[in-house]
């Protein structure tokens, strides 16, 4: 009964018309062109230039729909991830390399992860191992083949050892140096 007293407010977008309460299957296009449907959404209409407008309750149907659809993760799945993986939320940013204070965000639902961000998230909490070599950052294991290989240099780079004899001293030397490895035979006696 309070709608039917109540005065219509005027159209933001003509300034012209009231916009009228009713309700209608509401049609919204999401992220790849995907049209969904939301049924039964109460909606305000202008009577004049047929804009629609969304009261609150309305817009939380709608975000909600779009998140579904989205396959985002809600902010109660976010802290589940997070608990399981027993770190805190600035932990959790940092293992995963954001701000200091975007998962907070994502958990109080201020901000919301990418798509892949969630699909990233859900393979962390799927596979400890994914987790444990994140954590570790074990990409760093990986990124120099003699190191990995425990190798002497003329086993691990033989064709540079056998074209450049004096190399293994002078690289020996420079490991320890920030160079740029394209520029290393600048500082190699290659005579």
């Amino acid at each position: 009964m309070k709608k039917e007293t109540q005065a219509l407010l005027t159209c933001p977008c003509c300034n012209k018309g009231k916009l009228e309460p009713t309700v209608m299957d509401y049609r919204i296009t999401v992220q790849d062109g995907i049209e969904i449907t939301i049924p039964q959404l109460a909606v305000e209409i202008c009577d004049q230039c047929g804009e629609v407008a969304l009261p609150a309750d309305s817009t939380v149907r709608v975000d909600e729909a779009v998140a579904a659809q989205n396959e985002q993760l809600t902010p109660r799945e976010l802290e589940n991830i997070r608990e399981n993986m027993e770190l805190d939320q600035t932990q959790m940013s940092d293992l995963l390399g954001l701000g200091g204070k975007t998962y907070h965000r994502w958990e109080n639902g201020i901000q919301v992860p990418s798509r892949s961000m969630g699909y990233y998230l859900r393979i962390l909490a799927e596979f400890q191992e994914a987790a444990d070599w994140l954590r570790e950052r074990g990409w760093r294991k990986k990124n120099r083949i003699r190191k990995q290989l425990n190798l002497p240099f003329a086993e691990s780079f033989p064709d540079l050892a056998r074209k450049n004899p004096g190399f293994e001293r002078t690289y020996t030397g420079l490991q320890n140096r920030r160079i740029n490895p394209a520029r290393i035979f600048e500082h190699t006696d290659t005579k």
